[in-house]
């Protein structure tokens, strides 16, 4: 690691455990500022799509995500107070390493939006489900290690994702077999259409062809 790149770990840790407002913050700006592109996609793109009965209404996710921010949030702030000099060794490890877990997780958790909404991308929005499920896990293990409380504000976040992800996977399955079908049907009638073009063509051909030898002979 980078000087520069440590001495900006230190000052985001630092302000982390000195700032628990920066700490909830952080998450919160960053759903927010994350959510505006595909914000006015969400109720008219979840409408269309075929989901299964157990899925969450749109207007739930909003108010559902901000209290997981703050929860997951006030957890860093927790885990950051272990990175600090009089913190055993082991302990200070193990937040820092949850801390940079954290990190990715936040940017897989701010791009999940854009993709499944705005972009409309439900396959890369199921990798980027995946991804932020596990690192939620591996990121929860370590907050418990750093500090046992910050880790119990992480698990409603780790079931909700779970919960998010196997919906994700859902509507990926009965979209992605809807829009196959739809698809094929389309392909189907297209073929049928120009087949019967191509029938009538060759018959009026034909008619023709039969018309000017009958002439022909006449003459």
């Amino acid at each position: 690691m980078s000087s520069d790149l440590k001495v900006l770990c230190q000052s985001v840790n630092t302000n982390l455990a000195r700032y628990p407002i920066v700490a909830v913050g952080l998450p919160l700006i960053g759903g927010f500022l994350s959510a505006i592109p595909s914000h006015r996609h969400v109720q008219n793109y979840y409408q269309t799509l075929k989901k299964p009965d157990w899925a969450a209404p749109a207007c739930v996710f909003a108010p559902a995500w901000t209290v997981l921010y703050l929860s997951v949030g006030y957890a860093s702030h927790l885990v950051a107070l272990r990175t600090g000099p009089n913190t055993v060794p082991s302990i200070r490890c193990m937040a820092k390493t949850g801390l940079g877990i954290y990190a990715a997780n936040m940017v897989l958790n701010f791009a999940w939006s854009p993709l499944m909404f705005w972009k409309q991308k439900i396959g890369a929005a199921l990798v980027t489900a995946g991804g932020l499920t596990t690192s939620a896990i591996a990121m929860t293990y370590y907050f418990f290690k750093a500090d046992q409380c910050a880790g119990y504000l992480t698990l409603p976040y780790v079931a909700w994702l779970g919960y998010a992800t196997a919906l994700n996977y859902d509507i990926w399955i009965k979209n992605a077999h809807s829009n196959a079908a739809d698809q094929a049907r389309k392909f189907g009638k297209d073929v049928n259409d120009a087949a019967k073009h191509a029938k009538d063509e060759i018959t009026d051909a034909a008619k023709h062809i039969k018309d000017d030898v009958k002439d022909s002979k006449r003459k």
